[in-house]
């Protein structure tokens, strides 16, 4: 992947050409609408997906302490994962193209997830593995979309905004929660547990893959060093 990879990106209202043919004004209201959204979408993917992490290693049969090892692990290679973010965004070029990929990443790392759910195994290596680049990827979004975000939200309505994505966000992380339990409940019910794991990640991967598509489409008014 070339760096002209991540420069492909740019949603059509962006940059001098695309703020010359709207209003600022407009162009903030579509990217405010956007950000909730994005909000909305990542969070129903952490409530469907990495929520179900370790039960999903119960449920191959890797054993309670693989299990309880799935919610720390894979977090602690995300943190230092995330240390790359600084390069990622020079080699961009641009804070919205590192974002993005970032977050198609994450997106796509339920799809091995999803397969091993239909197969019915996964060495556990690979599982860690996995588990690991999801949270790196996600991390790694953190510092550039907060330097980010805060050229595209006016400093007079950061409060009541945020206070009200984080809101949304919240019942979006709910909804993916009673969803995903939802499914497997049935699943189970069904004799199909695994299966039904796999309907969750692929659900929660394409939640993510929307959520890259609003990332997408705001804008990067400005570029900062």
């Amino acid at each position: 992947m070339s760096t002209a990879s991540c420069k492909v990106l740019p949603a059509e209202n962006s940059g001098p050409e695309g703020l010359l043919r709207s209003p600022r004004g407009s162009t903030t209201r579509q990217d405010l609408r956007a950000i909730n959204s994005d909000g909305v979408a990542q969070s129903v993917m952490v409530g469907l997906g990495e929520t179900w992490l370790p039960a999903f290693a119960l449920a191959l049969g890797m054993g309670e302490m693989i299990s309880g090892l799935m919610a720390t692990i894979p977090m602690l290679v995300g943190s230092v994962l995330q240390l790359i973010s600084p390069y990622g965004v020079r080699w961009c070029g641009s804070l919205r193209g590192w974002v993005v990929l970032c977050a198609i990443l994450q997106a796509l790392s339920f799809a091995p997830l999803a397969v091993a759910a239909l197969v019915g195994s996964m060495p556990v290596v690979i599982l860690f593995a996995v588990a690991g680049i999801y949270w790196g990827a996600g991390l790694g979004t953190g510092a550039a979309w907060n330097a980010w975000v805060e050229t595209l939200v006016p400093g007079r309505v950061r409060p009541k905004f945020f206070a009200g994505r984080t809101r949304l966000a919240q019942l979006g992380v709910l909804a993916g929660l009673i969803g995903g339990g939802l499914i497997l409940e049935y699943g189970r019910s069904m004799g199909a547990e695994l299966w039904a794991f796999g309907v969750i990640f692929v659900i929660a991967g394409l939640a993510r893959l929307w959520s890259s598509r609003l990332l997408a489409s705001q804008s990067e008014p400005l570029q900062k060093p």
